[in-house]
Parts: C-alpha cells; sequence; structure tokens
C-alpha cells in the first residue's frame, strides 16, 4: 500500500508560554532543512480562530521564536501581503492571499465534489456534521464539510483542524494507516504531551479494538456534548482520506450509530471508493 506521505511532516512544537525554543531549533541541524522558512511558516500557525490578531510577543510566546526573529517575520509576510497590520492596534492578522495556498490542493482532490451531496444527505438525515479529512502534520485538516440545513449556525468550516487524540477522525486515522505511520504519529503525541501519553496510548489501543472489530471508531466530545463516528474513504491521490459524521449527544438512541449511521458511512465509502478506485 502507498504511503500519503513520501516525506513525513517535520512538527515544530508550539512553546508554553515563557517562550522556549522551537523543537526545530533544538532537533538535530539537517543541512536540507530551511529552518526560517519554517519558522516564517511556524508564524502563520499560530493564527487561529479564537485569536485572529496577534502581536509580536504573542506570537513569540506561542511560538518559542525569539521576539527580534519574529519581528523580522511578521515585517516580512506583512510586505509580501501574507499578514495585515494595524498601525493602532500594533497587531497582526492574516491576509486574504493565504488563502490561496490551499486552493490547488482543494481543486485537486475531486473527490470533494464527488462525495458533497451524499455528504448533504447524511448531515440532513443525522442533523450533524459530515466531514472528510486528511493528515497536515500533527492535526487532521477538513477538506469537505456538510451540515444539516437546519442546525444552528457554527458549523465546521473547511480548513479547520481536529486532534489525533481526542477525534474520531484522529482516531480513525491512526487505526486505518500503516504501521511506519502509526510509529511516526505516536512519537509525535509522546513528545507533544509526554504526561498525557500513557492514557491517550490506552484510548488509541481500545480504538483499535474497535476498528479491527467494526471498520469505525466512534469519540464522544462530553464538554461539548457531542459524539462522532467515523470509517476511512481510503488513499486518494496520495492522500489518506478519512470520512466523520458528527451529532449532538442527546439526540443519539442506543442504536443510532451502530444500526443507523454505520451503514450510510460504509455505503458512501463504498461509493466514493467505485468512483475513485481509492486504495486501503
Amino acid at each position: 500500500m502507498p504511503s500519503p506521505s513520501a516525506v513525513p511532516p517535520v512538527v515544530i512544537q508550539r512553546a508554553p508560554e515563557g517562550g522556549a525554543n522551537t523543537a526545530a531549533a533544538k532537533a538535530e541541524k539537517d543541512p536540507q532543512f530551511a529552518y526560517t522558512l519554517a519558522k516564517g511558516l511556524e508564524v502563520l500557525r499560530a493564527f487561529e480562530p479564537a485569536s485572529p490578531t496577534l502581536s509580536n510577543r504573542e506570537i513569540a510566546l506561542r511560538t518559542g521564536i525569539a521576539r527580534q526573529t519574529v519581528v523580522r517575520l511578521t515585517r516580512t509576510l506583512a510586505q509580501l501581503g501574507y499578514l495585515r497590520y494595524s498601525e493602532t492596534a500594533a497587531r497582526y492578522r492574516l491576509a486574504a492571499p493565504v488563502l490561496s495556498f490551499g486552493y490547488p490542493l482543494l481543486c485537486q482532490l475531486g473527490v470533494r465534489q464527488l462525495a458533497r451531496p451524499y455528504m448533504q444527505e447524511l448531515a440532513d438525515f443525522a442533523r450533524g456534521a459530515v466531514s472528510l479529512a486528511v493528515r497536515g502534520g500533527s492535526q487532521l485538516v477538513l477538506v469537505e464539510t456538510c451540515m444539516d440545513r437546519n442546525a444552528p449556525s457554527g458549523r465546521p468550516d473547511v480548513g479547520a483542524a481536529r486532534e489525533f487524540h481526542n477525534t474520531s477522525l484522529g482516531h480513525t486515522y491512526y487505526c486505518a494507516t500503516s504501521a511506519a505511520e502509526r510509529a511516526d504519529i505516536d512519537a509525535m503525541l509522546r513528545a507533544l504531551d509526554p504526561q498525557a501519553w500513557p492514557s491517550l496510548q490506552e484510548r488509541l489501543a481500545a480504538s483499535r479494538v474497535q476498528f479491527d472489530a467494526h471498520g469505525y471508531c466512534i469519540v464522544a466530545t462530553p464538554s461539548a456534548g457531542l459524539i462522532a463516528m467515523a470509517v476511512p474513504v481510503g488513499v486518494i491521490d496520495d492522500e489518506r482520506i478519512v470520512l466523520n459524521c458528527v451529532m449532538a449527544q442527546f439526540q443519539v438512541q442506543p442504536d443510532t450509530l451502530e444500526q443507523q449511521i454505520a451503514p450510510r458511512l460504509f455505503n458512501l465509502v463504498r461509493i466514493l471508493r467505485d468512483a475513485t478506485g481509492a486504495q486501503l
């Protein structure tokens, strides 16, 4: 089975407040690795939906990059048009050209257009959200999503990130991929949070048992009142794709996921595999 990524991603860990060095700076020097470029990309990654504007100091604290370096990087990114600076607030925000980076990838993933009407039908049936996701380094990234038409605002959107450790998408990707990539994900998750790793390792092992028996993973998020089921679609154009359905827990009856949602997810996967030739 082909690997979804010929070159494993380099993960630069975000530093805790106080400003530690990035993992890339601590790593053994790679003569082929452009560390300045990596730092510039990490500056862009520092912006999140909950914090759309940041000062240089805040970026330095989030990334662990020295403030003087951050000042040079943000100035350069602003001159290139990827950041916009507010003189009055002394803060930066992402600018529209950043969106252009993802557009070629979205166009390449023709499975999105093929899946969309079926995903919308399932979202309406489940009164929830249905999404396709691929791996993006240390997270899963949504590349297509449909929401129940009668649902309130707050829908997930293309480009939103989902974590490996606490989502059905993450657990399913982990279970469906190769042993080599699982080992890579294990090392990444252990490095990101060594104290939480033993507990997470147990949860991932439990998900593998469920996946091997049923072909899906179910992960609840009690704090958000949500529960989700995910299944693998397969590898299309060198991207391993996973599909999920998220519902409000209060809507879920004892047989809802296994008897109603799972067959519909598997049927959608069959349609996509037949149409695209996706490899397992």
